[in-house]
């Protein structure tokens, strides 16, 4: 089966997998197999930064799939979050760069969509800045020539591998925003490695530092910040949820074959609470994702640009396969399921560290790596605490142990 067929080979609604190997989304296509054992095999050099993870990402590229639709890229993004988050993550970031540009209808740059060039995302700012939770850091000014130049500081971006692009949100100081890519090598531009993280030492991460870069009009996205953000929530949340999900199925299915009599009896309840909580998750978000592809598929709306004819934010919707709108499903179901996929997360990675034990505390086992991999989901932006906020400012009860 081709990498191109398999696209199309979508289970149907209400499709249960059997235990927590997949979403029931998308059928891989027997060319992941290899791919995926090489990401499980060097799991534990990545965590240590020693093993470059682009490798298999640029795999994936050479099977052309990391620009696959929505349902087969969260399904990919859960397959590698169940062996290695950080590499799922460096796929969520390339895969979103690469929804911003569908959303748009702006081109790939060259060699994105094969993975020999990276792409970043920057996009958090917008994000924060529309909860009313911090303003976007780059500031841009106009040049006579129809370019602009972006100064500022963005704190956190990671697949800042050399030779890639940055998708980031500019302002001016008369309140216009947009959305811009440069180059990151480009004049102007530096990056200032963050090291020692948890469990993402491998993730190209840095801060990002511009000093009057120079964007030509061609790599300026749009414009319409509001129908951007429209445009792109879903693709955002649902493959980061997708993440949240392979993760915690990991941890779980290590903590039931690692228990014993015992551990069964007395954590029998958090034991299968957990195991509830996944099924309903993976029902929430296979629920939404097709949803979004659906009403993608029907061609709604068009791209999210300034110059197009006038439509509404909530009508934007994408112009090439995977970029689903958002209006396809309610802002706040798609936060709430990221929030309790990320909570339960916790709760299962905690929960194989009881029931494997001192063995699990060594910095090379697994449960270790999940252990450290899930610390990170409570401030990958948006941050635990935006959820939070965004989920109390639209009235509805936010989860505190991953259960409203």
């Amino acid at each position: 089966m081709t990498a191109g067929s398999v696209r199309t080979a979508v289970p149907a609604a209400g499709t249960d997998p059997a235990g927590r190997d997949g979403l029931g989304l998308a059928v891989l296509p027997a060319a992941t197999e290899p791919v995926l054992a090489r990401v499980a095999e060097r799991a534990g050099e990545v965590d240590r930064a020693e093993a470059d993870l682009w490798d298999e990402l640029a795999a994936i590229g050479e099977l052309d799939l990391l620009a696959a639709p929505l349902p087969l890229a969260a399904e990919l993004t859960h397959a590698l979050a169940r062996r290695c988050t950080a590499s799922a993550f460096a796929l969520w970031g390339h895969r979103s760069a690469i929804a911003y540009h569908e959303t748009t209808g702006t081109p790939l740059p060259d060699g994105a969509a094969s993975g020999v060039v990276a792409l970043a995302s920057g996009m958090a700012p917008a994000f924060k800045e529309e909860a009313g939770l911090g303003e976007i850091p780059l500031l841009a000014t106009d040049s006579p020539d129809g370019a602009i130049a972006v100064s500022g500081v963005l704190p956190w971006c990671s697949n800042l591998r050399p030779g890639g692009w940055v998708v980031t949100p500019v302002r001016w100081e008369d309140g216009r925003r947009a959305v811009v890519r440069h180059r990151r090598d480009a004049d102007g531009v530096r990056v200032k490695e963050l090291t020692g993280l948890t469990a993402l030492d491998a993730t190209a991460s840095g801060v990002l530092l511009l000093d009057e870069v120079r964007i030509p009009a061609q790599d300026v996205l749009t414009r319409d910040m509001p129908a951007f953000r429209d445009g792109v929530r879903a693709t955002f949340l649902q493959i980061q949820t997708a993440m949240c999900l392979g993760l915690a199925g990991a941890a779980l299915d290590a903590a039931e074959a690692g228990a014993d009599d015992v551990s069964r009896e007395v954590l029998a309840e958090e034991l299968s609470a957990a195991a509830e909580g996944w099924r309903q998750l993976r029902e929430a978000l296979a629920a939404g994702v097709r949803a979004a592809s659906a009403v993608h598929a029907g061609g709604a709306g068009g791209p999210c640009d300034d110059a197009s004819s006038g439509a509404s934010p909530s009508g934007a919707s994408a112009s090439a396969a995977g970029a689903a709108p958002s209006a396809s499903v309610r802002p706040v179901e798609l936060v709430r399921v990221r929030l309790e996929a990320a909570l339960l997360t916790g709760r299962a990675t905690r929960l194989e560290q009881k029931i494997v034990g001192g063995r699990g505390y060594a910095l090379a086992s697994d449960t270790s790596r999940r252990a450290r991999e899930a610390a990170f989901l409570p401030v990958q932006s948006p941050t635990e605490t935006h959820l939070r906020h965004l989920l109390a400012r639209a009235g509805v009860p936010v989860p505190t142990d991953g259960r409203a």
